[in-house]
């Protein structure tokens, strides 16, 4: 009889284990959701807070003024902030997104969701445009950002912006303030496809850097306009809220069918 209670006992006690041990996976699993829940919100917080932080006054582009006689690129006017337009299909949400090029969070946004962005634009979902800021000069010391964006403006006369913009972004120093030489700036013109006499006018165009004037006007259009901080995206005229960061089809939503 001690024998059968006692493995009777054996035969408990190993259940009991192995129900203590499912509890404590199903508690494992949990915090993991939890866990992995908070790293979402971590992220679009580190999106949202990086782009406040690199924020400034209506002055913080470089110690020159910008002129309104500056030279354009193509395409580009003052109508819409001297922004750069992608895609305009008609009636459709007008998503504009302001961005620096050595801002790690533009970087961050760019990567995690710059090819559904564009796959929406290219499909005729968004209206998609580009404004430029070049504040982090001031921030920074520096002239890499006006530099960039004027390599950027000469992008799109060679009819390459968007590689061009992406080219950037993909060869962002990791270390912030560091920026691109102008060697540089020419060579991702070639990365981003500009060829033959093309990439000729290309290299001219970044030495001479004949779109700082624009670069700079499009930063004092989008602090004019009561941006203050990179990345900010608009749909309409209005800012998404921050819950749009937390996943591509959170941003999708909030891109083509914004609320009214």
């Amino acid at each position: 009889m001690a024998d059968k209670k006692e493995a009777k006992s054996t035969r408990e006690k190993a259940a009991e284990a192995r129900a203590a041990a499912q509890a404590s996976e199903r508690r494992r699993e949990r915090m993991i959701r939890i866990i992995g829940g908070i790293a979402v919100l971590a992220v679009v917080g580190i999106i949202i807070g990086i782009g406040v932080m690199n924020s400034g006054g209506s002055d913080n582009n470089n110690s020159d003024t910008p002129s309104a006689d500056s030279a354009l690129p193509t395409g580009i006017t003052k109508d819409n902030g001297y922004g750069y337009q992608v895609s305009n299909p008609t009636g459709k949400p007008q998503v504009v997104i302001y961005e620096d090029f050595q801002c790690p969070a533009c970087k961050q946004f760019e990567t995690t969701y710059g090819p559904a962005v564009e796959k929406w634009a290219s499909a005729g979902d968004i209206a998609l445009t580009y404004r430029i800021m070049t504040f982090l000069d001031k921030n920074l010391n520096t002239d890499h950002s006006v530099r960039a964006a004027s390599a950027f403006g000469c992008s799109i006369n060679a009819d390459q912006g968007l590689p061009y913009h992406n080219t950037l972004y993909a060869n962002q120093p990791a270390t912030e303030g560091q920026g691109w030489t102008d060697d540089q700036l020419k060579q991702f013109g070639a990365d981003a496809g500009i060829t033959g006499d093309a990439k000729t006018t290309f290299d001219q165009c970044v030495d001479a850097g004949t779109y700082k004037g624009w670069a700079q006007l499009s930063n004092q259009a989008a602090f004019d306009s009561g941006v203050t901080g990179t990345p900010t995206i608009e749909v309409n005229g209005q800012k998404i809220a921050d819950s749009a960061l937390a996943s591509e089809q959170a941003l999708k939503d909030a891109l083509t069918n914004p609320q009214q």
